[in-house]
């Protein structure tokens, strides 16, 4: 099914085969909401990386606060 590597702080990489979709999709929420996934800088744009982290921490404002916003709100936050 897919294949999920870790690389870890020793250098150590794991690599782990899952058949299961329902173990995957719990492994990857937990890494998601605990880990910082990598990305690839040399095809991301300085811009594109900072997007990606505020985009990160407002979905982690989200499900904290569980706070969201109307089109209305977005509208007159961009000027649009």
């Amino acid at each position: 099914m897919g294949q999920i590597i870790i690389d870890l702080p020793s250098r150590i990489k794991r690599h782990f085969r899952l058949n299961d979709k329902k173990t995957a999709e719990a492994i990857l929420k937990s890494l998601e909401d605990k880990g910082e996934p990598v990305e690839k800088s040399n095809k991301l744009s300085k811009e594109d990386l900072v997007d990606i982290r505020d985009a990160r921490a407002a979905k982690k404002e989200y499900s904290e606060t569980g706070e969201s916003y109307t089109i209305k709100q977005l509208r007159q936050e961009f000027n649009l």
